[in-house]
């Protein structure tokens, strides 16, 4: 019996689905984390942002009174 030689094809599309599937999942997690960013980043040297020292509930946390004895 001799070898015959044939070619046998490979089927290189299958996988496209998938791929395109977690492509997706990639774009839309950035694009989701881009927006709660932009919804809720405060610059540290925004003038207009609240401080723990203005809230009252941090009033008895104050480490320069408790230095002081007041």
């Amino acid at each position: 019996m001799a070898h015959q030689h044939r070619r046998i094809e490979g089927s290189f599309s299958q996988g496209w689905p998938i791929a395109l599937l977690i492509t997706a999942l990639a774009v839309g997690s950035f694009v989701t984390a881009g927006v709660i960013h932009r919804r809720t980043f405060r610059s540290p040297n925004d003038v207009t942002a609240s401080y723990r020292k203005d809230s009252p509930a941090a009033e008895g946390h104050d480490s320069a009174s408790a230095k002081t004895g007041h």
